[in-house]
């Protein structure tokens, strides 16, 4: 039986990750950390806390979906007690990048700047794209809801990722984010980002391969956050038993054998 707990067990993706583990073979919902006199799941009775020292129960696992802050706090937590990592949260600066990675050595993570088995596919097509329509103007625009504090989103950056991948470039050298003003002519070989944010929209995302004449788009809507907890706790199923190192979900679905 695997023991998961969830960070922030009492926001949106908390209820959905708890929804979906509900009465799921080999995996149980032991703890969950939240802020108090916030809603609990329905049906929820594992022990909570504000902070990871105060638990006495520990998990095998934890899965986060929270901020960058939290996750580092986690990630000191996760290595002191030998507790594998779904890590879903968005948003790290290098610096934080590296702690991840450092963490990993140490402990089992699995991260991802998108759980959704489509998005996976998605990121795919688009490096298979990329390659092959080298000369294509490219943009990428991501929708979300108002609540969301970081942009481009994490799914955008791996779709420029996946496209700088194509083309053999760095993306660093070529993003072009939030045009303002006066810009002047697109420059040839850029990777555009577009963001917006509004009302509950769950995600929306697409890569633009524009041409004079025609374009071709490669995107994904997710109508619900379920399709990203189902990843996250089918990455936390595949987690079970590895030995320490930084996963992907591109692992985890067996993308990376195609």
């Amino acid at each position: 039986m695997l023991k998961v707990g969830i960070i922030g067990i009492s926001g949106r993706m908390g209820h959905t990750i708890w929804d979906v583990c509900l009465g799921l073979e080999g995996v149980k919902v032991v703890c969950g950390i939240c802020q108090k006199n916030t809603p609990l799941p329905i049906g929820c009775n594992v022990e909570t806390a504000e902070k990871l020292t105060e638990l006495k129960t520990l998990p095998d696992l934890f899965i986060d979906f929270s901020r960058p802050v939290v996750t580092m706090e986690l990630l000191e937590f996760a290595k002191e007690h030998k507790i594998s990592l779904v890590i879903g949260t968005t948003g790290f600066d290098g610096e934080q990048r590296e702690k991840i990675k450092a963490a990993s050595k140490v402990v089992p993570v699995v991260i991802a700047a998108n759980f959704s088995v489509g998005v996976n596919v998605m990121l795919a097509l688009i490096e298979k794209a990329a390659a092959v329509m080298q000369d294509a103007d490219l943009e990428i625009v991501e929708v979300h809801h108002r609540y969301k504090v970081d942009a481009p989103s994490g799914t955008a950056l791996a779709m420029g990722e996946a496209a700088a991948k194509g083309r053999n470039v760095n993306l660093k050298d070529v993003m072009v984010a939030g045009r303002n003003g006066i810009t002047g002519e697109r420059r040839y070989g850029t990777i555009g980002f577009s963001s917006v944010r509004g009302g509950d929209i769950v995600g929306e995302h697409k890569a633009m391969f524009c041409y004079d004449g025609e374009r071709v788009d490669i995107g994904h809507v997710a109508t619900s956050r379920t399709t990203f907890a189902r990843g996250a706790v089918k990455a936390a199923r595949w987690l079970e038993g590895k030995n320490p190192g930084l996963y992907s979900l591109t692992e985890v679905l067996g993308l990376d054998k195609i």
